[in-house]
């Protein structure tokens, strides 16, 4: 193992070891310092992200930086791991075995309050609805922040000694760790195979989901998804789907002009006159009518907020228009659900920009949805071959080296009334940092070469 002591001599005999050093690793030793309790902190890579600022804000604490081994645990009791560490590492799982407990912030968190917390998880549109729900909950005067996966850090949320409630954006990785979550509203929005190269099967990735329900005084549910539907729930249930729904569910309803979101036979809002756009748009919409309804806000409030609610961005965003051709940019579509959804929102006419590192899945049902709506493909990244492969016969596919070489040749390929789709279906870390920087470069791209 390397080091990188900023004191003199070492001391390894603390018992509780942070596994981390990014924001949440930076958020746990904030926390733990201030309830007095001496830590050492860990991190695989040798220049973490956040090294430079846990020096200067912690100067007396021991950090170790390079590979793991049985020696980095020797003496803990208690490991905090950050979410961007599998807690099957093997010196992580060696240590427990041998007694130490282990946990995430998230698990710290929900210790340490007592505001009620909507806990929001899926594959997809997490960050979207946590987002909404904060919104909606805002504009009936409630005093709501979101953090978690989304904005701060859990633990850095309890610097709000007027937070009325919290929106949690959890991701599987965050939930493996957490035991003692008992939200108020408990929600997954919906499930598709994502982080199979961390969680080994859908079986798994479902199950870790699942959690939010185990002690939920409101279950919301994705009734037209399969994966969900069958989860076992606690609470009160209230359900969510683009069908018709039945009394106290949410849904569509129809009549010869439009669709509405709907409450049962009640509609509520016509679908035209929603912000966010999409069948992604409209699900998570109802999924967020269905929160705010087990959260008692009020109705009027909550439509006023979808009317005005443009979304985030990076998802399934509108970047412009040019000779009759319209370029969306969906860079936080990191996995085949959610550039299925985005797919199937656009309709017909489009060229889709794909690409980046794997995460796994079921390609065949990437294969059918490109077949019937993707007049071209463009690859980009580390797993393009992958894709091309499994692509071949759906939709005329190329490969470039760059984003910059597929707006090039998106721009070629491209007539009036085209749609050019960035939905990689990929992660980015192959080539950036994050999906961000990826939207961001695609963005900029866009608006020097075709705008």
């Amino acid at each position: 193992m390397d080091f990188a002591l900023p004191g003199q001599a070492t001391n390894r005999n603390h018992e509780t070891v942070i596994v981390g050093l990014g924001r949440t690793g930076l958020s746990v030793a904030t926390y733990l310092c201030k309830q007095g309790v001496p830590f050492v902190m860990l991190d695989t890579r040798h220049n973490p992200p956040y090294f430079n600022l846990v020096k200067q804000e912690f100067p007396d604490v021991e950090i170790c930086l390079g590979k793991l081994s049985t020696d980095s645990f020797q003496n803990a009791k208690r490991i905090i791991v950050s979410p961007g560490v599998a807690v099957d590492n093997e010196f992580i799982s060696c240590a427990v075995m041998q007694g130490a407990e282990y946990c995430g912030d998230i698990e710290l968190f929900v210790n340490n309050t007592q505001v009620p917390i909507v806990a929001v998880t899926g594959s997809n549109g997490k960050s979207t609805v946590t987002s909404l729900v904060v919104e909606m909950a805002r504009a009936a005067d409630i005093r709501a922040y979101a953090g978690g996966n989304l904005g701060p850090p859990a633990l850095d949320l309890l610097a709000f000694d007027d937070a009325e409630l919290f929106v949690l954006e959890l991701s599987s990785f965050q939930l493996e760790s957490t035991w003692s979550l008992r939200p108020q509203v408990g929600v997954v929005l919906n499930l598709s195979s994502d982080h199979l190269d961390r969680h080994g099967s859908v079986g798994n990735y479902a199950h870790i989901k699942a959690q939010v329900y185990e002690h939920a005084n409101f279950s919301v549910v994705n009734r037209n998804d399969t994966f969900v539907a069958n989860m076992k729930t606690s609470g009160v249930v209230i359900s969510f789907g683009s069908d018709s729904p039945a009394r106290g569910e949410f849904g569509l309803i129809h009549d010869l002009e439009n669709v509405y979101l709907a409450k049962g036979k009640n509609p509520l809002l016509v679908t035209s006159e929603l912000a966010m756009q999409g069948e992604a748009g409209v699900l998570n919409a109802l999924a967020a009518l269905a929160i705010g309804d087990a959260l008692g806000l009020s109705l009027e409030k909550m439509l006023l907020t979808l009317a005005n609610f443009k979304g985030l961005p990076h998802r399934f965003s509108l970047v412009g228009k040019s000779q009759g051709v319209s370029w969306f940019n969906d860079s936080k579509g990191t996995n085949i659900g959610a550039s299925i959804c985005a797919l199937r929102s656009l309709e017909a006419d489009i060229i889709l920009l794909a690409g980046g590192v794997f995460k796994g899945g079921d390609l065949s049902l990437l294969h059918e949805v490109v077949a019937k709506h993707v007049k071209h493909v463009v690859l980009f990244g580390q797993d393009a071959g992958l894709l091309k492969q499994a692509l071949h016969g759906a939709a005329s596919v190329c490969s470039v080296n760059t984003i910059r070489d597929a707006v090039t040749i998106a721009r070629g390929l491209s007539r009036p009334g085209d749609k050019v789709l960035l939905s990689p279906a990929c992660a980015s870390f192959d080539m950036y940092e994050d999906f961000i920087a990826r939207g961001e470069d695609f963005e900029a791209c866009v608006k020097e070469l075709v705008l």
